[in-house]
């Protein structure tokens, strides 16, 4: 039985996954041990500097994400969604990328106030260094 033990410990460590990351987009890669994923959403409702905002006839939203400890800026990947299928949230993209913050513009012409009316939350993964 101890052995049966070992044995699942020993390839349960060899098929652990592992997180590599080819590059980023200033190209400053790290240590594969400081390689992290970080997620989150950013509600409709936010306040400060999470509302939704307004640049020309766009809406946009900014995210901190100082909380993941990125050292530069990571790879990111995100989705707007709200809860109806009757409204629809217009989709983003990535306006602007900092390794503490990140900022989504919608890609076709809306209103802030449409973006919380429809109540469209972004859904966001960024991936990284931490070291």
């Amino acid at each position: 039985k101890f052995l049966c033990c070992l044995m699942m410990m020993i390839v349960s460590h060899t098929l652990s996954s592992e997180l590599k990351i080819l590059n980023l987009p200033e190209d400053q890669t790290g240590p594969a041990p400081c390689a992290m994923t970080c997620s989150g959403v950013s509600r409709y409702d936010e306040t400060g500097y999470g509302i939704w905002g307004s640049t020309g006839s766009k809406a946009y939203k900014s995210v901190d994400i100082e909380e993941c400890g990125f050292v530069s800026a990571p790879v990111v990947t995100a989705i707007v969604r709200g809860p109806f299928s009757t409204l629809y949230c217009s989709p983003i993209r990535l306006w602007y990328l900092y390794y503490k913050m990140l900022y989504f513009m919608t890609v076709e012409n809306e209103t802030p106030s449409n973006m919380v009316l429809y109540k469209c939350d972004v859904y966001w993964i960024a991936t990284g260094y931490t070291c």
